[in-house]
């Protein structure tokens, strides 16, 4: 039996990332000029002294000389604006100065990765605007399972030890290993000179490509000369190109489980790509259940939804029993490279429905039998000849009740050919869903493509509904929309900015609501790989160690995800004992709306668009910052904080003690007396089953940690 696993890269286009500053106890900077400050003295801090453009607004006292004096160079005067230049370390001056009122960054005209950043408002947590410190993801671990990774990029790999946030990659693809221990397969490079000996990761399907280099760029590059810095620039790297289908996928992920253990670090996965032909999109298939259940050890996956929001791919009918009606449409294909198409088609549990499809080019046509779920399981390899001897290979599964979903499936797969293709399906009762993908060449991925009425009026225009795939149907990711960044107008006001057309709409065919939060996706600037053989529009070229490195927009998906990662990793490492549910919990709560999204929260409802809004990384951190003490625990139980997964649990607890050497670990009742005692290396699970529900003190050494049962 002959099964495809068809995958396709969440990607479209990009977005401009800028630099964060230290915000002053005054306030008199805008989150975004605090953000280039930031990124400023980072980048002096290297060695590369650089000055600073800015504009400030000045009381009547204003002394021009007093500010010469101190070393800044005051331009030319516009009523109460002044211009300035001075170097990163000078900028506390202005803060002294009462003089000085407010001040910004001369931005150029031309978008960067500002407008992420500006828009999520993570420079204002990298700033520490309004919290107790600032937060750049320092101690986290950002896993990407990706393909197009340049291991050189100074990005994030340059200068040294002093931005070697890289730390090990791990190439499924490369033949000869040696690979991660407990494996046998792919490269692992796990030191600093190998990373650069390797250069970048083998030539896949996908070729010497950079969707890897730029979606690792926004989660996390340092940026450039305060250009384009990422959403947790000081957060550590784990990088995986991982074969195109889910186990591999899944070996990844637990390699970088394994890591983040050795580490002793808390870890969020992002994933940029999705499947719909990997297995039920309901979540519901193997994949979605192993991430189910590699949360409960902590892992937090943030994943793209998609990119088929404007491809009108999706069809679907209620059959009534006594109806005897057929839902009927035509389905396109996608464009160049396809090799055919793929039909994919989820009845409900419980009730069988039948399926049919027909070839048609002119008055020649050519139609395959009805086939009906209730008939039992089957899988059909063969080819449809036409009257004037043409073949035209197809394949056909067929399931009777779905093993993971129990929903009746039928999958059909049909060669590229000059016909048109026209579906049918009926049923007595019950609810179809049918979506059209086009299957592209190299075997790894495939493209919504739109159904349409053909030349018939009875036939069903296709919609933007139920476009979530895997794995961000999973229940246990974080899926992500897309939109156009929020932008700061001149007077000083946002413009809101409104859903990308190509971010793919829920709910999931089980009811449940996606995606759960957007973020920017449009036209983002970030890191190419600069071993690609791909061809982009430069925004930037950085010369490093004699080599080129490059920066490119691109949009998709691909993009808003990283961008919440990355927030994802400011919340850990503001209250590393969140549990992966309380750091999606908190970002849905915390998701700004607006005339775009419209009052979610005040409908308690959520969008099949927006999800709950847009991401909103100065809220999630100071959320994130109040569950340290969620349940009212006492301050000196927490002198080091234990990691426990989940909290609350129900079963069992799994506790992370970070230490390779065995440690005790006990179980308090809230008024103190020792429950259980046992010995724990790195992790260790405490059954709960026996225990009444109620509140618990976990201690290990003089750490402790709150448990709620």
């Amino acid at each position: 039996m002959r099964k495809s696993i068809i995958l396709a890269l969440l990607l479209v286009g990009m977005t401009a990332m800028g630099q964060s500053v230290k915000l002053n106890s005054n306030g008199k900077g805008d989150a975004v000029t605090q953000v280039k400050i930031m990124n400023a003295n980072q980048a002096t801090k290297s060695g590369d002294k650089q000055e600073m453009r800015l504009l400030a607004k000045v009381s009547k006292q204003f002394d021009a000389q007093r500010l010469k004096a101190q070393g800044i160079v005051v331009g030319s005067q516009a009523g109460d604006i002044v211009t300035l230049r001075l170097t990163p370390d000078k900028v506390a001056l202005l803060d002294a100065n009462a003089d000085i009122l407010q001040y910004s960054v001369a931005f150029a005209v031309a978008p960067t990765m500002n407008s992420t950043r500006y828009d999520t408002q993570t420079d204002s947590v990298q700033a520490g605007a309004g919290l107790p410190q600032a937060y750049t993801g320092e101690g986290v671990l950002i896993g990407i399972t990706d393909w197009g990774f340049d291991y050189t990029h100074p990005n994030y790999n340059n200068n040294g030890a002093s931005n070697r946030r890289l730390l090990r990659a791990w190439d499924q693809f490369r033949i000869q290993g040696p690979a991660p221990e407990g494996f046998d397969y792919g490269h692992l490079y796990d030191t600093r000179h190998d990373l650069l000996q390797a250069k970048c990761d083998t030539f896949g399907l996908y070729g010497y490509a950079t969707h890897g280099t730029h979606v690792a760029g926004i989660a996390a590059g340092r940026g450039i000369d305060g250009n384009y810095t990422g959403q947790a620039p000081y957060a550590n790297l784990l990088f995986a190109s991982f074969y195109l289908n889910g186990a591999a996928w899944i070996d990844a992920v637990s390699w970088m489980k394994d890591v983040a253990k050795e580490e002793g670090k808390r870890l969020v996965i992002n994933n940029s790509w999705g499947m719909y032909t990997l297995g039920p999109i309901d979540g519901t298939s193997l994949v979605s259940q192993a991430i189910n259940n590699l949360t409960d050890s902590g892992i937090v996956f943030v994943t793209s939804g998609g990119n088929c929001g404007d491809d009108n791919f999706h069809i679907s009918k209620t059959f009534t029993t006594g109806q005897h009606d057929t839902l009927r449409s035509q389905a396109e294909y996608y464009g160049a490279h396809e090799i055919g198409q793929g039909i994919i088609m989820w009845g409900e549990p419980g009730k069988s429905f039948e399926a049919s499809f027909a070839m048609l080019n002119g008055d020649d046509s050519v139609c395959f039998r009805w086939v009906n779920t209730a008939d039992g399981d089957f899988y059909l390899d063969s080819a449809l000849t036409t009257a004037t001897g043409d073949t035209m290979p197809f394949n056909i599964t067929v399931e009777r009740a779905n093993v993971f979903n129990n929903r009746p499936h039928i999958l059909i797969n049909i060669a590229k050919c000059s016909y048109k293709i026209q579906v049918a399906s009926t049923a007595e009762e019950g609810r179809v869903h049918v979506w059209n993908m086009t299957n592209l060449e190299n075997g790894a991925g495939n493209m919504g493509s739109r159904f349409t009425q053909g030349r018939s009026l009875n036939y069903t225009l296709g919609d933007d509904d139920y476009g979530i795939g895997e794995p961000a149907c999973a229940e246990g990711c974080i899926a992500v929309a897309a939109h156009r960044a929020d932008r700061k107008k001149p007077d000083g006001t946002r413009e809101a900015g409104m859903i990308a057309s190509f971010s793919s709409h829920g709910p999931i065919i089980d009811g449940r609501q996606k995606p759960d939060i957007s973020a920017p996706g449009m036209s983002v600037v970030s890191s190419l790989n600069s071993f690609t053989t791909e061809v982009y529009t430069y925004v930037m070229t950085y010369d490093y160690a004699t080599r080129p490195y490059h920066w490119a927009r691109m949009s998709g998906t691909s993009m808003s995800g990283p961008a919440v990662t990355g927030i994802v990793a400011l919340m850990l490492e503001a209250n590393p004992n969140l549990s992966p549910r309380h750091v999606r919990d908190i970002l849905c709560q915390t998701a700004r709306n607006d005339e775009w999204t419209g009052p979610l929260h005040e409908r308690d409802s959520m969008s099949n668009i927006w999800g709950w809004g847009k991401a909103d990384a100065l809220a999630a951190v100071n959320e994130a910052l109040a569950h340290v003490d969620i349940n009212q625990a006492d301050e000196k139980w927490f002198a080091k904080s234990l990691q426990l997964f989940p909290n609350p649990a129900n079963e069992q607890v799994t506790v992370l003690t970070g230490s390779h050497s065995p440690e005790s670990v006990t179980l308090y009742s809230i008024d103190g007396r020792r429950l259980l005692t046992q010995e724990v290396v790195m992790e260790g699970k405490i059954d709960l089953r026996q225990l009444p529900h109620g509140v618990y003190i976990v201690k290990c050494g003089a750490r402790t940690a709150r448990l709620v049962h």
